[in-house]
């Protein structure tokens, strides 16, 4: 992101140099006056009354004849330039020289700011941009907003900021932000768009008065949302869990939730590490657990983030039995486990008609683990079965699924870090499937046993590879 977006508050004083004329600097003369801002316009053309008359706005203007490379700059706050010729150049130029924000209408390269794709609904403004890249999409875009945005939706933001310092003033039992979410996703909210503004109002007055805390003050006790994060991707969080991250107050998180998957979180809410990396002493689930329930009786949404799906080896149904326990509302948004999208990133079916008929999900983080399952019950060959956390343990799993009765040719793979960039695939026989550990470097990984192994994309690439060296050979 090279641009940032801001708002710029346009009655604050000082004045914006246009220079230019035509329809590019129309085109941001509106925009300026538009907005309330005080604009010095250096005009090439001799017919300025009649660019007037189709640029009306609230601004100040004045008309400058001048030359623009020689105008006072000291009370200019930002200069827009529209030229089309080396004054461009100079006038960018000049604008750097004193640290004066700069436009340079289609030359990004030139500019020190954009203008965005704008929609306007009163005080409630969208900006678009493309970084200059492509003016087209971005309009594009504006559009299809246009057309979600409720018309009176500004009308609604009015509303709420004339109550913002009631709310305030006085002792809450909800948290401002979860009053007024309350107050968007509710009635108040669905009558300042219907029209019906006296009665929003009431309504909201209402609200306020009915959200004062109570002789014993204190907070609302608020809901925990046990949310799988899937296996990396964040592209692969589900809907709920999108509008859950949205909603978060506060957000624990674990080792397995990639940082992709953070950034969707609302911008503001606290991140709090709970999980356990590499040489360091982790958190202990006790712990974890009367956090969450301090977090919610605190009166702050709480999201905790699990890898995967938190029913599939994430000690979530503990965290869940812990919370109802506590009387803690608490809510299981399921998650892609890490099976399903790693095995669909190598086109890896799990199962497959009258080759693989069951599948098994086993967790074995140690050999001590791998000694205390009962491989007999998974050696069958329609059966795939997938280890979890089975890095470590590789060459145990491996003896005992041949213990077992499983062929060691059966066709096996190590899936690590996978929706990841960094995701990587090694394929072979099961009785290899130490070696294949090795391949891949750090986890998260899982295991794969099983014929389907060899429908998966790496395994055909594999292979290809081998056909084309006996060719060479």
């Amino acid at each position: 992101m090279r641009f940032l977006p801001l708002f710029f508050d346009t009655s604050a004083g000082g004045v914006f140099i246009l220079v230019g004329s035509g329809e590019p600097a129309l085109a941001k003369l509106r925009l300026l006056r538009a907005a309330g801002a005080h604009v010095r316009w250096f005009s090439c053309s001799a017919d300025v009354a009649e660019e007037l008359s189709t640029s009306p706005g609230q601004g100040q203007l004045e008309i400058s004849v001048g030359d623009p490379l020689k105008a006072d700059l000291s009370d200019v706050v930002a200069i827009v330039s529209a030229a089309g010729d080396l004054t461009d150049h100079h006038i960018a130029a000049r604008a750097r020289r004193k640290r004066i924000p700069v436009n340079v209408v289609d030359r990004p390269d030139l500019s020190t700011f954009i203008f965005p794709a704008i929609v306007d609904r009163g005080e409630v403004v969208v900006a678009i941009g493309t970084g200059g890249a492509s003016p087209v999409l971005a309009q594009r875009l504006r559009e299809r907003i246009e057309a979600l945005l409720p018309t009176r939706i500004g009308e609604l933001a009015t509303l709420i900021g004339r109550h913002r310092s009631r709310f305030a003033a006085v002792p809450r039992a909800l948290s401002p932000r979860r009053f007024w979410q309350n107050v968007i996703a509710g009635p108040i909210a669905e009558a300042a768009l219907a029209g019906r503004s006296l009665e929003a109002e009431a309504q909201l007055a209402a609200a306020i008065e009915a959200n004062r805390a109570g002789p014993g003050g204190g907070s609302k006790t608020e809901t925990v949302f046990v949310v799988g994060a899937g296996p990396g991707d964040p592209d692969l969080l589900t809907l709920r869990a999108l509008h859950a991250l949205a909603d978060a107050d506060v957000v624990f998180y674990d080792e397995l939730v990639t940082q992709g998957v953070l950034d969707r979180a609302r911008r503001g809410a606290e991140r709090v590490f709970v999980g356990k990396r590499r040489g360091e002493r982790g958190i202990g689930q006790d712990e974890i657990n009367r956090r969450l329930v301090e977090a919610a009786r605190a009166g702050r949404r709480v999201v905790r983030l699990k890898g995967g799906d938190p029913f599939v080896f994430g000690r979530g149904g503990e965290e869940l039995d812990h919370l109802q326990r506590a009387g803690v509302p608490a809510v299981v948004v399921p998650g892609i486990t890490a099976a399903l999208g790693c095995a669909a990133e190598q086109g890896l079916p799990l199962t497959f008609r009258n080759e693989a008929t069951k599948l098994v999900l086993i967790t074995a983080s140690h050999a001590a683990d791998s000694g205390e399952i009962d491989w007999s019950g998974v050696a069958d060959p329609k059966t795939t079965v997938v280890v979890y956390m089975g890095l470590a343990a590789a060459g145990a799993v491996r003896d005992g699924l041949i213990a077992a009765g499983c062929d060691g040719a059966t066709p096996a793979a190590v899936l690590a870090r996978g929706t990841r960039p960094d995701a990587q695939a090694a394929v072979g026989r099961l009785d290899a499937l130490d070696e294949l550990a090795k391949e891949v470097g750090e986890g998260p990984a899982i295991l794969v046993i099983g014929a389907v192994v060899a429908r998966s994309a790496a395994w055909q690439a594999a292979d290809l590879e081998a056909l084309l060296a006996q060719k060479a050979a």
